[in-house]
């Protein structure tokens, strides 16, 4: 067998040359660091040229971005690497990704979605232009300058502090780690919940409601386990408990028995962004499911698988069609009627657009599905199983022994056992599809190019900002079904061009794939 890097070829009989493949690693991530890093931070995509780079909406060159495949995920990746390896110079990296989220954690204890470098100045010179008109993205319309639980931003950058402490013994991150416990710890409601955004500025906005969304609650809750496990901190308990009692404080009242994506201070299902209905989410719904049968796995309480049949039951009321696979179920469901509700939208930018929702499916948003799919089939074999189990862990131990362990082994057997199955879902379906295992190699090592850097098509960017666009309302209908707006709308689209960038998400990819080929070859 033959692969050939442009430019170069070498040859292995049988197999890919370890030698070869661990120089591919060390040379990418060289590339990586030197040249598209920003002080050991990254964002999402990047043109060729490095002249504009994207995280969920374009940043500066000064910026990072915290969630998604930005500066967390390549730290993840870095540490894999060095556990593979046993490389120093990958620690090396991940300790660089580590102070790059130091820096960007806020005095609060807590982390936006993205830093600035440049300063607090640059960041609301940001929001004011290429954050107010990202049409869609209202949560970058504004700057409200607190830390945010939306899409693992905080407890993300707080779990590769903790796992990068365990890796390295590094004391340096230690007092930004315990920051951001205090922080999730003086954050949470006394009910269990967490609103989005802290600390509160408006009571009356959607960020202080009590808030699911985005798995805010969940996210939360394994974070705290995995230091209550790992670090030793038994004061962690209470809180663990009050979140995991919280899912069954806020189920609704049947026969609705499902939760809503946040809650307002009076328990009832609370409106978000002008897209983002009160209403039930039957997709959560089956999320939590899931969920409840870890904290029942975890407690030995019963009460939290008690409740599962009346959401399942539920479910079923709402459901389009028959195949438990496949369970097609509408995103949002009225309170009360029980009917499904449908997005739609009118205008063409974030001045002169308006979202609105009716029971009429036709002409929906494409930016966000109004139908789910659920495997309902999977989840109630889950809840059947736990249901004929008497589990006996006891105080928050777990099916597995970890009391004469060392903590990086600990968080390796919490990581994997607090993986929910969707999550493992979401997870394959990034992984290669339909190829085997050298083919999938000889495509990423001929595909390199000679300064070790990987291409990728098809990837999100966004219109320039060009200033802010008139109120006056646009009449063509083409924005009410598109995923961007018109010359204005700095929300992100896929790039359907073969223009090729260079991605985090890729370059992960194939990063961990030949992790996976060097660990199963026993080299």
């Amino acid at each position: 067998m033959t692969f050939f890097l442009k430019g170069a070829a070498y040859s292995q009989s049988h197999a890919a040359d370890i030698t070869d493949i661990k120089k591919i690693i060390r040379k990418s991530c060289e590339f990586m660091d030197e040249r598209v890093s920003t002080g050991g931070g990254y964002v999402w995509y990047y043109k060729k040229d490095l002249s504009r780079r994207w995280g969920e909406l374009e940043a500066y060159p000064s910026m990072i971005w915290i969630q998604g495949n930005g500066t967390v995920a390549m730290g993840h990746l870095f540490l894999d690497i060095y556990e593979t390896l046993q490389d120093s110079f990958y620690l090396h990296l991940a300790g660089k990704s580590a102070a790059a989220l130091m820096k960007a954690q806020l005095e609060c204890g807590g982390w936006n979605y993205l830093a600035d470098f440049n300063g607090e100045e640059s960041l609301i010179k940001w929001y004011d232009t290429i954050g107010k008109c990202a049409w869609r993205l209202e949560e970058f319309n504004h700057y409200f300058g607190n830390a945010t639980f939306d899409d693992n931003s905080t407890a993300g950058a707080a779990e590769y502090l903790l796992r990068y402490f365990l890796v390295s013994g590094d004391t340096t991150v230690k007092k930004s780690l315990d920051g951001a416990i205090n922080f999730i710890l003086k954050s949470q409601y006394p009910n269990g919940a967490w609103p989005q955004r802290y600390p509160i500025i408006d009571s009356t906005h959607y960020s202080a409601y009590y808030t699911y969304n985005d798995d805010v609650i969940w996210n939360n809750i394994r974070f705290l386990i995995l230091c209550y496990s790992t670090l030793k901190y038994a004061h962690l308990y209470g809180p663990i408990i009050r979140a995991m009692n919280f899912y069954i404080l806020s189920q609704y009242k049947k026969p609705q028995a499902g939760w809503a994506q946040q809650y307002d201070f009076n328990m009832e299902p609370a409106p978000a962004r002008t897209y983002e209905p009160a209403a039930l989410d039957p997709q959560y719904s089956a999320h939590h499911v899931e969920m409840l049968i870890k904290f029942y796995e975890m407690t030995c309480d019963k009460k939290y698988l008690n409740i599962i049949p009346d959401a399942l039951k539920w479910i079923e009321t709402v459901k389009f069609n028959d195949d438990e696979e496949n369970c097609r179920a509408p995103k949002f469901v009225e309170p009360g009627t029980n009917k499904a509700l449908f997005i739609h939208r009118t205008g063409s930018n974030s001045s002169n657009g308006k979202y609105f929702y009716d029971y009429d499916s036709s002409l929906t948003v494409s930016h966000y599905p109004c139908i789910s799919t659920i495997n309902l089939k999977r989840i109630k074999e889950l809840y059947h199983k736990a249901n004929c189990n008497n589990f006996g862990y006891g105080n928050f131990l777990f099916p597995f022994e970890i009391e004469n362990k060392e903590g990086v082994e600990i968080y390796g057997l919490l990581s994997n056992y607090l993986e929910l199955d969707y999550e493992k879902s979401r997870r394959k379906r990034r992984e290669p599809d339909g190829k085997d295992g050298a083919s999938v190699i000889h495509e990423i090592i001929s595909t390199i190019d000679t300064n070790y850097c990987w291409f990728t098509k098809r990837v999100f960017i966004s219109n320039p900002y060009i200033g802010h666009p008139s109120e006056v309302k646009n009449a063509n209908k083409i924005y009410a079904v598109s995923y961007v707006g018109d010359k204005y709308d700095t929300s992100p689209y896929r790039n359907n061009t073969d223009e090729e960038y260079i991605s985090t998400s890729y370059f992960i990819r194939n990063i961990r794939i030949l992790l996976d080929y060097i660990n199963k070859t026993g080299n």
